[in-house]
């Protein structure tokens, strides 16, 4: 499944972008530290069942949160996991390059993701001219926040 290494490479991002520790994410999904950290640098591949442990708590996440907070999780997890095609290789790169900017504030704690995450959409839409349909889908308006599910559950078996 390509959702699968397209999230295993852009997961220091998301974890950073929903101000998570490697360790705060590993005890969320019943994993190591270490095991976040191999996954991130490549050095362990992530697995069907991990990315389904990963996914659900992004998805809860983003459900417990108020939207204001969570607009930049949406958008990179549509932009760079879910529906990479729907956007072009040069908004994608923005829209990365323009993450890797912020997120580590998050992390950090200098900031709330809320600020972080209003000033991102406004900047990525400026920037990278994304149009008004590829925001409102991205950010769930009309899609259902667990169509990922169903893929990764029919396409094969799961691997431990």
């Amino acid at each position: 499944m390509e959702e699968i290494a397209r999230m295993q490479k852009h997961l220091l991002l998301i974890r950073r972008t929903v101000g998570w520790t490697a360790e705060e994410l590993g005890e969320r999904i019943g994993v190591t530290r270490q095991t976040i950290n191999n996954i991130e640098n490549g050095r362990s591949r992530l697995t069907k069942t991990q990315y389904i442990a990963m996914r659900s708590v992004l998805d809860a996440e983003m459900l417990q949160s108020p939207d204001e907070e969570t607009e930049m999780l949406r958008l990179l997890l549509d932009a760079l996991v879910d529906h990479p095609e729907n956007y072009s290789a040069e908004e994608r790169d923005r829209i990365r390059e323009k993450a890797d900017m912020l997120a580590p504030s998050i992390l950090a704690g200098t900031t709330s993701r809320a600020k972080v995450s209003k000033q991102w959409l406004r900047d990525v839409g400026a920037l990278a001219g994304l149009s008004a349909g590829a925001l409102l889908g991205a950010l769930g308006v009309g899609v259902g926040l667990s169509s990922w599910l169903g893929k990764a559950l029919t396409s094969g078996k799961l691997r431990r």
